[in-house]
């Protein structure tokens, strides 16, 4: 069985815990610390975070969010957030959430941007953040299975958006 939680990443040296959203007794663990003060957390369980939330954590940071609510470590629901624009959505192993949403009579189209056009909002996202992404990987990495974990192809959008390591 693999991981089932959503995972945070915005630029801010303090823990996110002050968050109103998660004040009521939500676990988040620092996974990674990047460049610049970019970090990537983890709230173990935890459903995806809705735009409020997201909303919040751009406020609270003062700079562009990106959620992701990782499926039993096969795919990943992807979620970015600027001060100025709507949360956009796009996944991450396309195939995987395919099969998963199946089961529900949806598919991966109903719910989440064609690879092409997420690229393009990702690629936008992180010049909004002041990062220098690599469109080419962003696009290469919408598009791939995961292998064998979907956190690994999360690491690689994370450096080709420019978040370096």
């Amino acid at each position: 069985m693999g991981y089932w939680g959503s995972l945070i990443v915005a630029r801010h040296r303090h823990p996110l815990n002050g968050a109103a959203a998660f004040t009521d007794g939500v676990h988040m663990e620092l996974l990674q610390e990047r460049a610049d003060d970019w970090r990537l957390w983890s709230l173990e369980g935890q459903t995806s975070l809705d735009e409020e939330t997201l909303i919040e954590l751009v406020e609270v940071t003062g700079r562009p969010v990106l959620a992701g609510f990782v499926m039993d470590s096969d795919c990943l629901v992807l979620e970015g957030r600027t001060r100025d624009e709507a949360t956009w959505r796009a996944c991450l192993d396309r195939t995987a959430m395919s099969a998963y949403m199946a089961e529900g009579g949806q598919s991966a189209d109903d719910w989440f941007l064609g690879p092409e056009e997420a690229a393009e909002r990702a690629v936008a996202w992180a010049r909004a953040a002041g990062l220098t992404p690599l469109p080419k990987t962003i696009a290469d990495v919408l598009s791939k299975r995961s292998d064998p974990f979907v956190e690994d192809l999360f690491q690689e959008f994370l450096d080709g958006l420019g978040i370096e390591r």
